[in-house]
């Protein structure tokens, strides 16, 4: 079996089997931590309402993106053959990761502010701010996604973009997914990471003469590793926009081999890599915070505990029924 044929089929099989399973156990990761952050007492903090968003963000850009090349295995391809569903899909999946990334940046932020020794910055960690900042951030990744509606096209039965558009999209993506929000965490984590140290550090957890909620220390760690995750599936992305430019203006003929390579090259880096970082938020979360274990599992003794309430509730219901319909005989 040649390079090319085994890349195919090792490409299939990590659609089938890997995509599939980063779409199941992502969507219930991504359910619980709506669930967890959405609570009242936790809609109070801003970082919980960021990390709700990115739940959210993450959860409408997955099922946009991965159902599709799941189902074009074994049945008819319809957003390759449908120039309106091949739109709508490219707009969606580009507006919603946009969100995500962009509210990943705004959570930066508002860690980076709740440390800040000025009582103006900390004053920005407000509920208020963060959905205000999140209502701005979506409505203009949604306008300034409908380029996407526009120019993307179907070519040789596969829907992306091309020619000119496809040059500028490259650069574009470039800058706006890989350099910017990328760089912006790094220069955020290097304060956040010298506030962490100086807080640890410290007999009481004080900031600025105030006492800092451990519950804000425990955000903080979540959110630096959420940025080292997010920063380790995504740094591929625009090294390969890098290489494709730079191989596809020198114009040098490629085999099938290594047109092939670069396909299964571009599957990992802009697909597998990135998906997986929609993904990844609530077990990092899990694995990084005790408290956020203990609250899981708090939600779900809620939630088992609301459902026998409303059992038993209708168990009581159901005689008092019973006898005013005997009664109205």
């Amino acid at each position: 079996m040649s390079t090319a044929a085994t890349l195919i089929l090792i490409q299939q099989y990590m659609t089938r089997y890997l995509l599939s399973t980063i779409l199941t156990v992502g969507t219930l990761g991504n359910l619980l931590a709506i669930v967890v952050f959405s609570k009242k007492n936790s809609r109070k903090n801003s970082c919980s309402i960021y990390l709700a968003a990115i739940s959210i963000f993450g959860s409408i850009a997955t099922w946009w993106a991965i159902p599709p090349l799941i189902n074009a295995l074994d049945h008819f391809d319809m957003v390759s053959y449908s120039l309106v569903l091949c739109r709508i899909r490219g707009y969606t999946i580009h507006a919603s990761s946009m969100c995500f990334r962009y509210t990943l940046v705004l959570l930066c932020i508002d860690r980076y502010a709740s440390c800040h020794p000025r009582a103006t910055i900390r004053a920005l960690c407000r509920p208020q701010i963060a959905y205000r900042s999140i209502n701005i951030l979506v409505i203009f990744w949604l306008v300034g996604s409908s380029h996407l509606l526009i120019w993307e096209s179907i070519e040789n039965n596969r829907c992306g973009v091309y020619g000119l558009y496809g040059q500028i999209y490259s650069f574009y993506n470039l800058v706006f997914v890989g350099i910017i929000p990328i760089l912006s965490m790094i220069l955020l984590s290097i304060p956040l990471m010298k506030n962490l140290r100086q807080i640890r550090s410290r007999v009481h957890i004080q900031d600025a003469g105030r006492q800092l909620q451990r519950r804000d220390v425990k955000l903080m760690k979540i959110v630096l590793v959420e940025m080292v995750v997010y920063m380790l599936c995504s740094i591929g992305h625009p090294l390969m926009l890098i290489y494709l430019n730079i191989i596809n203006n020198l114009g040098i003929p490629k085999s099938t081999e290594q047109r092939q390579i670069e396909s299964f090259m571009n599957f990992i880096t802009m697909s597998l890599l990135l998906y997986l970082s929609y993904n990844t938020p609530f077990y990092v979360h899990f694995f990084t915070s005790k408290t956020y274990r203990d609250e899981i599992k708090q939600s779900i003794m809620e939630l088992f505990n609301e459902r026998r309430t409303i059992k038993r509730n209708n168990v009581r219901i159901k005689p008092i029924l019973s006898l005013v319909m005997e009664a109205k005989q």
